[in-house]
């Protein structure tokens, strides 16, 4: 069975082990954050290791034996996950009492990061951890969690460059106390939902949760830059997120951004059987409000930024192997129910390294090559997946995994159908409109933020006239329109060049599929582009 593995604890580290075990097995003997601060280390804290074990309280008889906390490994407390029958951390809670929205964790006066990366055997994974602690300007708030799914052989996420005793300066050895790491077997590997499942339980009450991919490179000050990003969008419910820019051309030697722009979520269609929204390319481009995170519809797993009690209120699937794609618009309407909402960066401070522009990412192997992906079901997980977001296509068998549908399901803040609505997903045809009009323009965050974020800052209030809004009227006149115009002057004036760019720009924005009524127009615009 994998384990959780860490370096050894720091005498000033321990309180905060300690607290955390203590509230995990029993959450009556939390100790208040003074009394933690001031407890003293017990002897054996500094030479902590990962062989330390301590056996929880037994499983009460009419406890399952799958279900009992059974150890505790440098303060997480450990449980068997009956599926897979591996040993994870138990999932946080916050101490009886306390308001998740208003306590902020800190760390020399500065709210606790907490970094969640999910690595299949990727060599970068370190190498990203490392740029995370050596960039931020308050590197002790930064926590790193790592989900690591290797190989014998396979470079560890932990595992400096040079040995710790020739070069103890390293971030992974001078932040060493920091960095924890949840080791397993790659063959047990069923892909990232899973992953990062193991990856949110590691989470212990930061002020903000991170999450990246394992091949990223962040920019100087990034902590700083984030959490000011964060704090601009006045909403304590906001998640910034989206899909990263490349690497290449982004980051100066000296580990600086040289970019201006940045991509906003706002481009998804249906894919696949039993069919789910997924992302496609989004536009980047200088903001077209610059102050301040725009408000967007959809959420990435690549980034994801946002108060800690994101992760564990929306908390990812236990039960979701095989899925690559979809775990994206599930937690992000999960996320919207449960009253969060979604926003691109004004800037970006860390860059991903797609393999499309990187040939030494090419040969980084795959999750589906593991024994544990070629027993998954993956067509089993999507009818899980769209039946818990109300996104299952009509007639689809009433026969999907239930598992614990009520913590991996909708929240209660927010009813599911109205965020299909404003979004223009239509789950019965399997269509969504193309919305980057509305969003990447600014229009949907003076709408909706601008015009009906709550006082209290937490988060949109969507019960009154926020709910009314006609998204598609400002698509059409937005995009629509324009090229329903486009191609009635092309067909009027017989001019070849206005009707293949309206005819290419209706195919790719699919405006006979969302306006039927237009068919004959198309027809006509594509005989007369026949006849010229």
């Amino acid at each position: 069975a994998p384990v959780v593995t860490a370096t050894a604890a720091a005498p000033d580290a321990w309180s905060f082990l300690r607290c955390v075990y203590a509230h995990a097995i029993a959450p009556d003997a939390f100790p208040s954050a003074a009394a933690t601060a001031a407890a003293p280390p017990p002897p054996d804290a500094a030479a902590s290791t990962v062989d330390r074990t301590v056996l929880a309280e037994p499983p009460r008889k009419d406890e399952a034996p799958d279900h009992a906390v059974l150890m505790e490994r440098d303060g997480f407390a450990m449980e068997r996950d009956p599926r897979t029958g591996l040993l994870v951390p138990v999932f946080w809670e916050p101490p009886p009492g306390v308001d998740e929205l208003a306590h902020v964790d800190l760390v020399d006066g500065e709210p606790t990061i907490f970094l969640m990366i999910a690595s299949y055997r990727d060599w970068q994974c370190r190498d990203t951890a490392a740029s995370a602690l050596a960039r931020a300007t308050h590197a002790a708030r930064v926590r790193v969690a790592v989900v690591q799914q290797n190989r014998p052989g396979d470079v560890g996420c932990a595992e400096p460059p040079r040995p710790c005793a020739e070069d103890p300066a390293q971030p992974l050895c001078a932040r060493a106390s920091q960095v924890r790491v949840y080791e397993m077997d790659a063959n047990e590997a069923t892909g990232p939902v899973y992953a990062r499942h193991v990856g949110y339980r590691m989470y212990r009450g930061e002020a903000f949760a991170l999450q990246v991919d394992a091949h990223c490179v962040f920019v100087n000050g990034w902590d700083d830059g984030i959490v000011e990003q964060w704090r601009r969008t006045r909403n304590e419910m906001a998640v910034l997120s989206t899909y990263l820019t490349d690497l290449e051309g982004s980051v100066s030697p000296a580990g600086d951004s040289l970019r201006k722009t940045r991509p906003i979520m706002c481009n998804s269609d249906f894919e696949g059987s039993p069919g789910y929204l997924r992302h496609g390319a989004q536009p980047e481009r200088a903001p077209a409000i610059a102050s301040e995170p725009m408000l967007q519809p959809y959420w990435a797993a690549g980034f994801s930024f946002a108060r800690g009690h994101f992760v564990h209120r929306v908390r990812y699937d236990c039960c979701l192997p095989m899925v690559f794609m979809g775990e994206e618009i599930s937690i992000g309407v999960r996320g919207w129910t449960h009253g969060y909402d979604m926003y691109a960066p004004q800037a970006s401070v860390l860059f991903h390294e797609y393999a499309q522009r990187s040939s030494r990412r090419r040969s980084v192997p795959k999750f589906w090559e593991s024994s544990g992906a070629r027993r998954a079901n993956g067509q089993r997980s999507l009818r899980r997946l769209t039946a818990l977001i109300h996104m299952a296509p009509p007639g689809m068998p009433d026969d999907w995994d239930r598992t614990e549908a009520d913590r991996y399901g909708l929240g209660t803040a927010r009813p599911v159908d109205l965020f299909y609505k404003l979004a223009l997903v239509d789950v019965a045809r399997r269509s969504a409109v193309p919305l980057c009009q509305f969003v990447d323009s600014g229009a949907m965050h003076r709408a909706l933020h601008d015009a009906h974020l709550r006082a209290d800052g937490r988060g949109i209030d969507y019960s009154g006239a926020a709910r009314d809004l006609d998204v598609m009227a400002v698509v059409d006149a937005r995009l629509y329109d324009p090229i329903a115009a486009d191609l009635r002057r092309g067909v009027a004036e017989e001019r070849p060049n206005i009707l293949r760019a309206a005819l290419a720009e209706a195919a790719r924005t699919k405006l006979e599929k969302h306006h039927p009524e237009l068919r004959g127009l198309l027809d006509a615009a594509r005989a007369a582009l026949v006849r010229t």
